[in-house]
């Protein structure tokens, strides 16, 4: 059960976001990688592990850890990202955020 958006990453070359975390982990963030001109010079760092993005291939991740991502390519690279809820989440648990928050699905 998705959340109700989803928005496109562009990520310039030779540039990096910070280290930095959600503030709870009621969601799964997914990149779905579009485009990546140099793969072995794009990545992210969840918690202590560190992967790359090859085009077409999902990356789901508690952004509850701390995540950094990074661009060292020449290149713009592509990401598209949405939200799922927490997989530990049960569904009475994600009723109860969806009334208390009044975005009822």
């Amino acid at each position: 059960m998705p959340f109700s958006f989803a928005f496109f990453s562009t990520m310039r070359a030779q540039s990096r976001i910070a280290p930095h975390n959600a503030p709870v982990n009621l969601r799964v963030r997914v990149h779905l990688p579009l485009l990546v001109p140099e793969p072995e010079r794009c990545g992210i760092r969840v918690a202590g592990e560190a992967r790359v993005w090859t085009p077409g291939e999902a990356l789901a991740f508690d952004d509850a850890f701390e995540h950094e991502v990074w661009n060292d390519g020449a290149a713009e690279r592509v990401v598209l990202l949405f939200d799922l809820w927490h997989w530990e989440l049960t569904p009475h648990e994600v009723a109860s955020i969806q009334v208390s928050s009044g975005h009822v699905t």
